[in-house]
């Protein structure tokens, strides 16, 4: 294909939402994704919210519902938490993203892997040409280009826009034969020796058990310390090591400029990730499919420019960045996070973070906390 309408760069959630979007409205889109195949090493645990899957239809035999989470501190002992009809979903995560990418085909984009995009020069009769790893590959025209492809976008270093300076590196060990695990919980744990700033986790998937964890820099990544403590909860006697990720979780939120003329990020690329949970599908999902939108609208009815339209929708995380603060500069010690997890309100603020998805702020959330706290609850 020598010239399109849209080309997005990256194969991931932001980049196939928004390649689904804008091919249903009619528009020639084109997916390009530099590695060999869609879904291959991903850089996701892949957890789904509610959310996601109450606007976009998920087959169930990909995803495994988790309804709540178990929260432990430093010295292992925990307390459960939920909210009555709300769930998690646990993906296949590979699979996941080969099915998205054939609702994006079906949609009528063409989807192109083990071809990574290289430069783009502005040329006034058709938006850009682009270049891409495959030499064989003569350049190609698109008269919009979307930059889909992650925490160190390559779009957004060539096309000078904003790129994320903030990150948590992660890493993730996939299992098989890890007994004695409650399969309804994400199980999540607070320590701020093996992961200051953030997390660590083991979450039952879909046929695997993914134990992981971030932390700020420059604290080393110790996966192997964290499950060596995991082995006091969980039994790895018969467990099977069978693959390893890693990657760089954005913190900063949103990047400026998030876009100029013809050229746009979304998802990870763009910022589009809570600084406090780390928490990017759901909006990547989101905002993907919006600015593929908003492209059909400027480049089929001259609607208002796709920069705007999405610099409107994009989070605030207001609160969020305050509390990414005090955890980059302040991490609580060890003692004081088991001494806190005690107390109502600690596990009220828990509460509101992992299951209240519009934001500290709103009514409900707060609510629900107020409520939690005045009956003791957590």
């Amino acid at each position: 294909m020598g010239e399109v309408d849209l080309l997005v760069v990256g194969g991931g959630f932001a980049g196939l939402s928004c390649a689904h979007a804008a091919a249903s409205r009619g528009l020639r889109t084109l997916v390009l994704e530099r590695r060999p195949c869609i879904g291959h090493s991903p850089n996701t645990t892949g957890l789904l919210v509610k959310e996601v899957a109450d606007l976009w239809d998920v087959p169930r035999r990909l995803t495994r519902k988790i309804h709540g989470v178990r929260l432990y501190g430093p010295s292992l002992r925990w307390v459960d938490l939920q909210r009555p009809g709300y769930f998690f979903l646990a993906t296949d995560t590979p699979a996941v993203l080969r099915w998205w990418a054939e609702e994006a085909q079906q949609a009528g984009a063409i989807v192109r892997c083990g071809c990574g995009f290289r430069s783009a020069e502005s040329d006034e009769s058709s938006g850009w040409r682009i270049s891409t790893s495959q030499e064989t590959l003569a350049p190609m025209k698109s008269r919009y280009l979307v930059g889909a492809d992650g925490a160190s976008s390559s779009v957004a270093r060539v096309m000078g826009l904003g790129q994320n300076r903030r990150w948590l590196p992660a890493v993730e060990a996939e299992f098989e034969g890890i007994g004695d695990i409650d399969e309804d919980r994400l199980h999540v744990f607070i320590d701020s020796k093996i992961a200051p700033g953030y997390l660590a986790w083991v979450v039952p998937g879909v046929g695997i058990t993914q134990v992981g964890l971030a932390a700020n820099r420059p604290h080393p990544i110790n996966l192997n310390a964290f499950i060596e403590r995991a082995r006091r909860t969980f039994n790895f006697d018969r467990a099977k090591l069978i693959g390893h990720r890693a990657g760089k979780i954005p913190v900063g939120g949103p990047v400026r400029p998030i876009g100029r003329g013809h050229a746009l990020l979304v998802g990870d690329a763009a910022g589009m990730v809570s600084p406090l949970t780390a928490g990017g599908i759901h909006t990547a999902l989101d905002l993907g499919r919006q600015a593929g939108l908003a492209i059909c609208d400027h480049l089929l009815d001259g609607g208002r420019e796709p920069v705007a339209v999405l610099r409107g929708a994009l989070p605030r995380f207001y609160w969020k960045h305050l509390l990414r603060f005090g955890f980059d500069h302040a991490p609580p010690p060890n003692w004081s996070i088991d001494l806190a997890m005690r107390f109502s309100p600690l596990r009220a603020l828990a509460q509101v973070i992992f299951f209240h998805h519009r934001g500290l702020l709103s009514l409900e959330a707060w609510r629900d906390m107020v409520w939690r706290v005045a009956l003791g609850r957590g």
